[in-house]
């Protein structure tokens, strides 16, 4: 178990899902977290689950982003670790996306990062604090029908790198993590949503080594690991946390696309 005890940390998109594991995570590790995200009622109940805080943030708006991090500071009292997990993942072509689907993820998925990252720079550098990116291992090359959502996580992955050169001498540790297929409740529903029977997710883990998919609480320990002391080493790194190396996103044991 990591060491965070005193430490403030605001996690992005952590009312359900993977953040709310991140959340979690850092939370055990003695940390005190502000949740933020959707649905709200998920976020309130989970902030007093850790005895954290629950602020409500737009991230598509550029004014809910610099206020979420200010009122974290105020909630907190300082600020040691920003994680922006928050994401939308429209599943779309090329013949089906629009502007607007686009504007959304990279707003969200890319641009809020940045704007966040921005105005918690100072204290950031008060604190050598850190910044983990979560992204996704589309981000080396998405399904067909993930087109905007690789895109603006490969665009995740370029600010992650970009971040961590820019602020190495302030001190400023900045990581990536590259999630796989993790099973999560957001992710049974866009299954259902795309007509695929309720045990889709069951059937499709049984093809992978260890014959299940990721779980949030995996991924979310190696975030506990990368924010901690133990990792005060690096920075620039993005892990891809998969059960088979990345390469062209097709499956270990066939090319049938997965989703």
């Amino acid at each position: 178990m990591t060491d965070l005890k005193g430490q403030g940390a605001l996690v992005t998109g952590s009312c359900i899902g993977l953040g709310a594991a991140i959340a979690r995570r850092l939370s055990a590790a003695g940390a005190k977290v502000v949740v933020t995200g959707f649905p709200v009622d998920r976020g309130q109940a989970l902030a007093k689950e850790i005895d954290g805080a629950f602020i409500a943030a737009d991230l598509l708006k550029v004014d809910e982003c610099r206020a979420l991090v200010r009122q974290s500071i105020e909630r907190l009292g300082r600020l040691d670790i920003l994680v922006n997990n928050a994401a939308v993942s429209e599943r779309a072509t090329l013949e089906e996306v629009t502007p607007e689907m686009f504007d959304r993820q990279f707003h969200l998925i890319v641009r809020a990062p940045i704007l966040l990252a921005q105005a918690a720079l100072a204290e950031l550098k008060a604190r050598t604090g850190v910044i983990v990116n979560i992204a996704s291992v589309n981000s080396h090359v998405g399904w067909p029908n993930l087109l905007c959502y690789a895109a603006a996580k490969a665009a995740l992955v370029n600010v992650t790198k970009n971040l961590a050169n820019g602020l190495k001498y302030a001190r400023v540790r900045v990581h990536g993590v590259n999630p796989g297929w993790i099973d999560t409740e957001g992710e049974r529903a866009m299954m259902e949503k795309l007509g695929h029977p309720k045990d889709f997710l069951e059937r499709e883990g049984k093809r992978f080594p260890i014959k299940r998919l990721l779980k949030p609480e995996e991924v979310a320990d190696a975030v506990g690991w990368l924010v901690s002391s133990g990792a005060a080493a690096f920075s620039g790194v993005v892990c891809d946390l998969e059960q088979f190396p990345v390469t062209a996103m097709c499956h270990p044991e066939d090319t049938e696309p997965m989703q």
